[in-house]
């Protein structure tokens, strides 16, 4: 079956299709045809994207940034939001850095949601949904406008039951001995405003989570709160001021076992954990555009606080703690003009990050304080489209990212059993380069492209020993460089009337190319990074009031680790096994109410995924939707 659908994928790269301008949007109508599971399971469907263990991963590169209405997020709230809150998704591949910043070496993902009162018929909604392993969740939504003022609100109780995700593993703390489970209680509410010339907006929401991690003794509870305000106001003709103001603060206690198997000693509870995070972040940008050309230049502020505590479970005395701030300052500008018969967009972005403070405490009298140094990184991106005539079109680009250091490494030495770790307060940020090279084409068999890439990165951060002594000396630092270079296609079409195919393929390398740290692993494949990923859906929708999905999802074999081990001496299978998983949904529409039955993973196909944790297994999983 693999082999089979590996060959289909590959006839359909010889008719791919790339993504325009890089970001190509994934719109709420095509949401709402495909009923995903969550949004980073409508994302796994993209060409070169996939999600293992909440790192998502694009053509071979980890650092992807996920920003949400143009604030910083994370995986966890992208999973958070739900298909129906979202305007539009954009997929940015390669280095992104010059529009968002830190952590887009790779790319990024920019989530627009629906603002409130937006040219949307007022609506109420209440969706309830229940799956085979006794999850099951009930959520009210509804949203207004009145005299400009608009307005929405939601509110979701969901519960996750799980399944054993680590049966098997040569680290024993890993190993589950029940399934997961997982609460979440979300609220999340808008207010909005358009005069005229002026539109308003404010966003409250609050997620309240319970996570149980398969050990008695392994458990977390979180909240986040958000409050976030952005405004849009017309100075004349073609020239607008956009701001936008948000915070965010979550907290997170848990208890963590001892971890040494799966026995009574090992499943005793050793530790408390607690985090607590602030994030504060504030942009202005004025944009300014006039016929087919438009440019922008703005600021953006940002400062992170965090704090983390380990203490002993029976004491309650810490043995570890951790605290740092960071303040991030940058300054952009963009723009696309027509260029002859082509299109030009630029990008040019510097960011600077100051590590303001950051202190470590070790028990049972270790402190060590840091604070002062600045990271800064200048990021540019360029690209160029040209129509080639009857219908193709060639589009090139070059763009950069970079990823600062953690406070942690930068400061904070540690004295462990037997090794000593210092601190590198002259670490560089992590930098990347991709080249994109796309050939697309809109015809009578359908859309289709192909795009060549190669991204390289350099001041790769890893932990080298730098005193083979008793003890052990070692050091986080720069210490090598690493490539991926591949193809990407896509082909989308239509046949016979109520038929719709689309297949997308990505094709890639990765490759460690120096490593001072360990000359060994030179040659090596990166961890976590199939050479093959693909995807083929088939659509049917013979009546507006129904519609029916087959996809099938293929990612190729991946090492585990860099030094690309097959299997260890213990006989543990540290290379993952390529697989296929296959998905069905059907969805009846009546004119008040939806209702969506789907078949996740039909074939139960057990696989590896991540660290050693297992997929999900076949799920049954239905949805109503009732309108009022």
């Amino acid at each position: 079956m693999v082999r089979r659908f590996a060959c289909l994928c590959l006839l359909a790269a010889a008719l791919a299709q790339a993504d325009e301008a890089d970001l190509a949007p994934i719109t709420a109508a095509d949401i709402a045809r495909e009923k995903p599971v969550d949004l980073v399971a409508l994302l796994r469907s993209r060409v070169g994207l996939d999600e293992n263990n909440s790192v998502i991963t694009m053509r071979g590169v980890k650092g992807i940034a996920i920003v949400v209405d143009g604030f910083v997020s994370s995986v966890a709230e992208l999973k958070a939001l739900k298909p129906e809150q979202v305007e539009k998704i954009e997929i940015l591949r390669g280095g992104a850095s010059a529009r968002f910043g830190a952590e887009a070496m790779g790319g990024a993902i920019a989530v627009t949601t629906f603002r409130a009162g937006r040219q949307r018929a007022a609506e109420a909604t209440l969706t309830a949904g229940v799956d085979s392993r006794r999850g099951h969740y009930t959520r009210l939504g509804g949203h207004g406008e009145r005299a400009g003022l608009g307005w929405s609100l939601l509110a979701e109780d969901r519960v996750v039951e799980g399944f054993r995700t680590v049966p098997r593993s040569p680290f024993p703390y890993q190993i589950t001995v029940d399934p997961e489970r997982s609460t979440t209680r979300l609220f999340d509410a808008k207010l909005g405003w358009q005069g005229d010339g002026l539109e308003l907006s404010v966003n409250a929401k609050r997620s309240d989570d319970w996570s149980y991690l398969g050990r008695p003794n392994w458990s977390f509870d979180g909240l986040t709160d958000n409050l976030r305000g952005q405004a849009s106001w017309r100075l004349a003709d073609g020239l607008a001021l956009e701001a936008a103001l948000g915070e965010e603060r979550s907290t997170l206690a848990g208890v963590r076992d001892r971890g040494t198997g799966t026995d009574a000693a090992g499943l005793a509870p050793e530790y408390w954990l607690s985090q607590k995070l602030r994030q504060r972040e504030a942009s202005a940008a004025l944009v300014r555009s006039g016929g087919d050309w438009q440019g922008r230049v703005g600021v953006n502020l940002a400062e992170l606080d965090e704090r983390f505590i380990n203490a002993d479970y029976a004491t309650r005395q810490p043995a570890l703690s951790a605290d740092s701030l960071i303040r991030k300052q940058a300054v952009f500008v963009a723009g696309e003009l027509p260029v002859a018969a082509g299109r030009l967009e630029f990008g040019l972005r510097h960011d600077r990050q100051e590590y303001v403070s950051a202190r470590m405490f070790t028990a049972p009298d270790a402190v060590s304080t840091g604070g002062g140094v600045a990271k800064s990184a200048l990021s540019p991106k360029l690209a160029l489209g040209w129509p080639l005539g009857a219908g193709y079109r060639l589009r090139g680009s070059l763009g950069t990212g970079f990823s600062p250091p953690p406070a942690s490494q930068l400061y904070n030495g540690y004295l462990g059993a037997g090794s000593v770790t210092l601190a590198n307060p002259g670490l560089k940020p992590e930098r990347s380069a991709t080249a994109d090279l796309a050939l697309s084409r809109s015809g009578a068999f359908g859309e289709w492209s192909l795009t060549l890439f190669a991204t390289r990165w350099q001041d790769k951060i890893a932990v080298r020993i730098v005193d083979y002594g008793m003890p052990v000396v070692q050091q986080p630092q720069n210490v090598g460089r690493s490539s991926a270079q591949g193809v990407e296609a896509q082909w989308s079409g239509r046949f016979a009337e109520a038929w719709s195919v689309s297949a997308n393929a990505t094709w890639s390398r990765t490759r460690i190319d120096q490593d001072l740290a360990d000359p060994a692993l030179v040659g090596k494949e990166l961890p976590d990074m199939p050479r093959l990923k693909a995807n083929l859906a088939l659509d049917w929708a013979p009546a507006d009031d129904f519609s029916a999905r087959a996809r099938l999802r293929h990612v190729g074999s991946a090492w585990t680790d860099e030094t690309n081990t097959r299997v260890d001496a213990a006989g543990y299978r540290w290379k993952k096994r390529a697989y296929s998983v296959l998905d069905l949904a059907a969805t009846w529409r009546g004119p008040a109410s939806e209702f969506t039955l789907a078949l996740d993973n039909a074939f139960d196909r057990d696989y590896v995924t991540g660290f050693f944790w297992h997929g999900e297994p076949r799920t049954l999983r239905g949805e109503f939707v009732l309108h009022f």
